[in-house]
């Protein structure tokens, strides 16, 4: 009970985040929250991993062109097509970038 009475009343934030910072990891909780994060992991790569090479066949299928899937296709839907294909190539640079990002904490 004395232990409580030691204890301040309040706490700044900017003194919250200092000892968040400086404070030892407990090496048991980290390994069983590797655990717990690692089949949402695993599902989420797995997840990552199918969009990228179903956005690789579609830009793949894109930048054939072909005349017999776009013949009759209004100008305007064509722009869009074309707006697709660079979004869908920006999104590919993006999960590049990011799974970089990923390898260089490692």
């Amino acid at each position: 009970m004395s232990e409580s009475n030691n204890l301040p009343q309040a706490i700044s934030h900017k003194k919250l985040s200092y000892l968040m910072l400086k404070a030892q990891k407990d090496a048991h909780f980290s390994d069983e929250l590797a655990e717990i994060e690692s089949p949402e992991k695993r599902e989420f790569e797995e997840l990552i991993n199918n969009w990228e090479a179903s956005t690789k066949k579609v830009v793949n299928e894109l930048s054939k062109r072909k005349e017999n899937t776009l013949k009759d296709k209004s100008p305007n839907s064509l722009i869009a097509l074309g707006a697709m294909e660079v979004h869908l190539n920006m999104a590919l640079q993006a999960l590049n970038a990011f799974n970089k990002g990923v390898d260089g904490e490692k």
